[in-house]
């Protein structure tokens, strides 16, 4: 019966993160991607705080603590919003969320290269699959938005990657809603630079469809997706959670069609193969390597 909770949980994580290059793309019809970052990173600040304190109540025990979590932020949350949001200004939804299909492949190459994790043979041809399908991709559509919101995209994906690895010691002393609260928490006032203005401009005359879309962002595919997906991690294997990552850009290319009447290009489909195919390799390797006694797994390090 747990196993089930888990699975179960597992499959609405995708639903909820599929769903929400939907919902930004309805906000961004009233609110620039600065107005809409800082606003879904502060809303969800808020209730992340909330939640820390009901279920976990865990401190934070130095102020070296928190700045490393301030320097995360940089990454997991204030480059990562901006990049991601600005992309779906750009491109289209199923090519934003297939390059986050991408994370895992991206997330072992960043922590190679920091030298957070051994290279093999195996490591470097999932790495090498997965990389092909994302420059692939990254130059669909014939006009230069298209292909600029692509690179963000990417770039995105990247930026979570290394906040992933860099935090690595941090979720190690840490319940992982701590440090996800926290990084929100700094990431707000690093976001308002760029939104503050933007949201004084905006917010006034944003219609009640991209309210509505606006807490849909915040309580489905940020903070539940975030809680659900710790809470599975918990109980199963990382690289189990990992594949299930598969089913987001199914899911969203299913929802674009229908709610945004996308038509998505034909590189699509053979980048995503190739992303799939090198998560695969890459999640294989992983497993691979702690039969062989390594701790690390780079499989664990799922975004959105």
């Amino acid at each position: 019966m747990k196993s089930r909770r888990v699975y179960v949980s597992l499959v609405v994580v995708q639903v909820l993160f599929s769903t929400l290059p939907i919902a930004v793309k309805v906000a961004l019809r009233d609110l620039s991607s600065p107005a809409l970052a800082l606003l879904r990173v502060s809303f969800a600040a808020i209730l992340f705080l909330v939640l820390q304190r009901l279920l976990v109540r865990e401190r934070v025990h130095s102020l070296r603590d928190y700045l490393e979590l301030a320097l995360y932020s940089v990454f997991g949350v204030i480059a990562n919003q901006l990049l991601y949001i600005t992309a779906l200004s750009l491109t289209t939804a199923t090519a934003a969320q297939t390059f986050t299909a991408a994370g895992p492949a991206m997330t072992l190459l960043i922590a190679i290269l920091l030298r957070k994790e051994s290279a093999t043979p195996a490591k470097w041809l999932g790495i090498g699959l997965a990389g092909s399908g994302a420059l692939y991709l990254v130059g669909v559509g014939a006009d230069t938005g298209a292909a600029i919101g692509n690179l963000l995209a990417l770039l995105n994906v990247a930026c979570f990657s290394v906040y992933l690895v860099i935090s690595r010691g941090l979720l190690q002393r840490y319940h992982p809603l701590t440090v996800i609260t926290w990084v929100f928490v700094f990431g707000m006032p690093g976001m308002i630079p760029f939104g503050a203005a933007p949201v004084l401009a905006e917010a006034g005359h944003a219609s009640a469809v991209t309210w509505a879309a606006m807490a849909w962002i915040v309580v489905g595919p940020t903070v539940g997706a975030y809680y659900l997906n710790v809470y599975a991690l918990a109980r199963v294997e990382s690289s189990v959670v990992s594949v299930f990552v598969y089913i987001q850009p199914i899911l969203t290319a299913v929802l674009a069609t229908w709610l945004l009447h996308e038509r998505p290009s034909a590189r699509l489909l053979p980048a995503a193969l190739l992303i799939f195919a090198g998560v695969s390799v890459t999640v294989w390797a992983g497993r691979l390597a702690r039969a062989r006694g390594a701790v690390q797994d780079p499989a664990e390090l799922v975004e959105e």
